[in-house]
């Protein structure tokens, strides 16, 4: 079985092709804005093979597998590792340097074990279902932050058009129903973000646009980390869930009180 140190080695060993790669040669998958670069696929083999050397047994799925299987995720007793071997590819692309690796082990349906790393800050978040949550072996907890002054609120981009329009339309109701525009992040990076918000540094996400492949450590970071995760209508997120309120318990509540104001659509 892989370890939590055996998939904190591996995402390091990933983390540093990353860092220092320069192939960013791309093709296209849904559109100009969705694609795959050549450093994905290699990242990705460094991980699956890792991985398998430890476990040869184990069911390891990742977002550049094809849909067809991909599809296992979605099934309530899978149980094996889910990848993201770069997100952020856009950002990668461009030389941004804020992308991030992450392995979640999912049991069940259930994610109980995981790895984010962020190869540019050399941040190593681990958790482990029960144990708390972690970056760089130190002991890491959501903001206290319980009111829109003030607050730093995070979204995402969107490959879909319609969807992003949704996205910012329901982020401008935040200021159109309190009075408040809080300080807005958009970095690019949804399991960085997710990261962000399990330290503190950001208050509270939402989005409507994330994949198991985002979600399958983060979330699970983010519970331990003393945190809520639920989708846009309140309900108990999954981690194949896509459209959802991340953050400390006062701000996803207070989000959630003010998304039920507005359009339905939004909340998709």
């Amino acid at each position: 079985m892989n370890t939590l140190t055996s998939m904190t080695a591996i995402a390091r060993e990933a983390g540093q092709y990353m860092r220092g790669s320069s192939e960013t040669d791309s093709t296209d998958k849904t559109n100009t804005k969705d694609f795959v670069t050549v450093a994905d696929i290699k990242s990705q083999a460094i991980l699956r093979d890792r991985l398998l050397e430890n476990e040869p047994e184990a069911v390891v799925l990742s977002e550049e597998d094809s849909e067809e299987m991909r599809a296992a995720m979605y099934e309530p007793d899978f149980t094996g590792y889910v990848l993201d071997p770069i997100d952020g590819t856009y950002n990668f692309k461009r030389d941004m340097k804020e992308s991030s690796i992450s392995i979640g082990f999912i049991e069940d349906g259930t994610p109980v074990r995981g790895v984010i790393y962020d190869p540019y800050k050399d941040e190593m978040y681990t958790v482990e279902k029960g144990m708390g949550a972690f970056r760089n072996g130190n002991a890491i907890h959501v903001s206290s932050q319980n009111d829109i002054v003030g607050a730093s609120v995070a979204t995402s981009n969107s490959y879909d058009d319609e969807a992003m329009a949704r996205n910012l339309r329901r982020h401008l109701s935040i200021y159109e129903k309190t009075g408040h525009m809080p300080w807005t992040n958009c970095p690019g990076s949804g399991v960085l973000i997710m990261a962000n918000i399990a330290c503190g540094r950001f208050d509270v996400y939402h989005h409507n646009g994330l994949k198991p492949w985002d979600n399958a450590a983060a979330f699970l970071l983010v519970s331990e980390a003393g945190g809520e995760v639920c989708t846009l209508d309140g309900s108990p997120a999954r981690f194949i869930d896509n459209a959802v309120i991340i953050g400390n318990s006062a701000m996803v509540s207070l989000l959630r009180e003010t998304f039920t104001t507005i359009d339905p659509i939004l909340l998709t």
